[in-house]
């Protein structure tokens, strides 16, 4: 059942994201960072991941991109994030 979750993700270590397993191979962005050289926006949609760095996200993660975690928290069983 885990590969049903929707993965919470740091790519690149300048883009929140998540990776939602019906598009394995996207990361659909939430947050990103110009001060951690992201390139990206909010508006680029999904990105490709190639052979892009990815990591899962933590809960510290969702505080350095200020993102609020509740939600994933509060329903923890639909994502798979670092605990």
């Amino acid at each position: 059942m885990e590969n049903t979750k929707i993965k919470l993700v740091v790519l690149e270590e300048n883009t929140l994201g998540y990776i939602d397993p019906i598009l394995p191979d996207y990361v659909g962005i939430l947050h990103t960072s110009v001060l951690r050289g992201s390139t990206y926006n909010s508006l680029s949609g999904s990105i490709y991941l190639g052979s892009k760095k990815v990591r899962l996200a933590s809960e510290k993660d969702f505080d350095d991109y200020r993102v609020s975690f509740e939600g994933y928290k509060k329903h923890s069983d639909e994502y798979e994030y670092r605990k």
